[in-house]
């Protein structure tokens, strides 16, 4: 969009879009997370334009990486 001086430009609105913020810090909730600040502002101006935003912290999650559908048929012992 491009700024104008017009005041009554229109805002931009983003309903119906959602957003998922995957916070990949390697610190464990509560721990203090700069990353979460820059996704809480992110966030914050996401929902300004009408978008439903989600977050989470992968380091709470037992997150099993691979491609396999079930990664514990391949060695993991839990696959959330």
């Amino acid at each position: 969009m491009t700024a104008t001086s017009d005041d009554s430009a229109a805002v931009p609105r983003f309903d119906g879009l959602r957003a998922l913020f995957i916070n990949t810090t390697l610190k464990r909730s509560p721990d203090l997370s700069h990353t979460e600040g820059l996704i809480a502002r992110s966030s914050q101006i996401m929902r300004e334009h009408g978008v439903e935003v989600d977050s989470f912290r992968a380091i709470d999650h037992n997150i099993a990486t691979g491609v396999w559908p079930d990664m514990t048929e391949h060695g993991w012992e839990a696959d959330e």
